[in-house]
């Protein structure tokens, strides 16, 4: 029991959850417009740059695919859908962000559109799709830099020339064109067609690249791959037995739904009014920490609201509310549990994101692609990682399993409650089909598992990996 004094209960007066309703929905419809035109690509604030960064990755990943070994080439295809999968994506990225700068033209910077178009006719261009080339050759423009370009593209893949082309001519528009993937691929072919020494140093960098793109696949692969047979091994072994070594009260002295609920819509208003204080304060005094710790800026008035409405009431902490006691007996235990609620989790999640691909409902090649990692200095991007895997774990589960899940258990069984929480958990994160269903899948297992081991902890900690695990891929493969 916590040691401070219990307050007396105090009953939430229902016209003042009202009041509160409508200041939420007052907010919620003044802070989050929709972005340019309701497209997922105008939700980017560099489209055309984090989209390249995207794809040419992808595409690096194949550069000398054939040396790889054959069990390589074989797990692979079975991820990736093989090389022509990945290319056909590259492909439509690439028209999808043209096709938004054609309709929003004021969100375009000056070399953003060309760029695009001289990645994309590098990608016709390697996969000998002429028609294609031709037609976004034409595209291109015919201003000085331009006709330059398309000399220098013209030049490197064998095609007819509209003049004589000088040396110094293909090396000025090798400079130009946008780094990358696509250049590389260019210079070694204008360095084949010219006979220089330099395009075995260019074939060599291209190979290079690849073997690293996939080995830290590989190294990826394994460490999860690891984790998931290490958490079926508890599951199935029962390393977490019968005996719960934590106790969570609210699950024994759960609120009511009334005060449970108006907990929930004050929270919710004082933490939006909360992320915009904290940016306006980033900016204003020029301290980025505060814009990247939005969770935990949102999540204070929760937490001030949850332990003075909630837990004080009842002589209750979180420590003791949520079953977080940490100790040496609970030590093991936790890391068992963990592992396997880890193992199911991810399990679930990835079998679902398989079987949406495979149904043909694929996200939008922008989802879950985070700028701030992409282009930011590596204070910000590790700053914003703190917050999506520490503070992010945290807010959420106290959040959606301990405030959502406890105040939907006080009038309904364990199922129908989780059911609830994880889907609203799933709106919240306005993701695709399969996005939505492997975070609605994932709510449930954190539900469960609050409820088998009697602690936010298991689900606190798999939150962490999973967000850690997205955050790593992002940083690693994308920076």
């Amino acid at each position: 029991m916590d040691s401070t004094l219990t307050l007396p209960r105090e009953r939430p007066s229902a016209l003042a959850t009202l009041l509160w309703a409508a200041a939420l929905a007052a907010l919620v419809a003044l802070l989050f417009r929709p972005h340019a035109g309701g497209e997922a690509t105008g939700s980017l604030d560099y489209p055309a740059q984090s989209g390249a960064r995207l794809v040419e990755r992808h595409l690096a990943f194949y550069d000398g695919f054939e040396e790889a070994p054959s069990w390589q080439q074989w797990f692979f295809d079975l991820l990736f859908d093989g090389r022509d999968a990945v290319v056909a994506q590259a492909v439509a990225t690439y028209q999808d962000i043209l096709r938004f700068f054609t309709r929003h033209p004021e969100r375009a910077g000056p070399w953003d559109v060309r760029n695009t178009r001289l990645r994309l006719l590098v990608l016709f261009g390697e996969t000998g799709r002429w028609q294609a080339f031709r037609r976004e050759l034409a595209a291109l423009g015919d201003m000085p830099e331009e006709a330059v370009l398309a000399e220098t593209l013209r030049f490197a893949y064998d095609l007819p020339l509209e003049g004589e082309v000088y040396v110094p001519e293909l090396h000025a528009g090798l400079r130009m064109f946008p780094g990358g993937w696509a250049r590389d691929h260019v210079r070694l072919r204008v360095y084949r067609r010219l006979g220089l020494d330099e395009q075995y140093d260019a074939e060599a960098w291209l190979a290079a690249r690849g073997r690293e793109l996939r080995r830290e696949t590989l190294v990826t692969a394994f460490i999860v791959g690891l984790g998931l047979v290490a958490g079926a091994g508890c599951a199935l072994a029962g390393c977490v037995r019968r005996h719960r070594p934590w106790r969570a009260a609210a699950l024994e002295t759960p609120w009511s739904l009334a005060e449970g609920t108006a907990v929930m819509i004050q929270s919710a208003v004082l933490g939006l009014l909360a992320l915009v204080a904290a940016q306006w304060l980033a900016h204003l005094w020029n301290v980025p920490l505060l814009a990247h710790w939005s969770t935990l800026a949102v999540a204070l008035p929760m937490l001030w609201l949850v332990r003075r409405r909630l837990l004080a009431p009842r002589g209750l902490g979180f420590a003791e509310a949520f079953g977080l006691r940490v100790s040496r007996r609970t030590l093991l235990p936790l890391v068992a549990a963990t592992l396997a609620v880890f193992a199911v989790e991810r399990t679930g999640a990835l079998g679902i994101s398989w079987l949406a691909w495979s149904a043909g409902f694929e996200p939008h090649w922008s989802e879950g692609l985070a700028e701030r990692w992409l282009w930011s200095s590596w204070s910000n991007a590790l700053a914003s990682g703190i917050d999506v895997v520490v503070w992010a774990p945290i807010v959420e589960e106290i959040g959606f399993r301990g405030l959502l899940y406890l105040t939907l258990r006080s009038r309904l069984k364990p199922l129908p409650a989780a059911l609830i929480s994880a889907g609203l958990f799933s709106l919240l994160h306005l993701y695709s089909v399969s996005g939505f269903l492997s975070v609605f899948w994932s709510g449930l297992v954190w539900a469960w598992a609050f409820e088998r081991f009697r602690s936010l902890l298991p689900g606190m900690l798999t939150h962490a990996l999973g967000n850690l695990l997205v955050v790593s891929m992002v940083l690693v493969f994308y920076r």
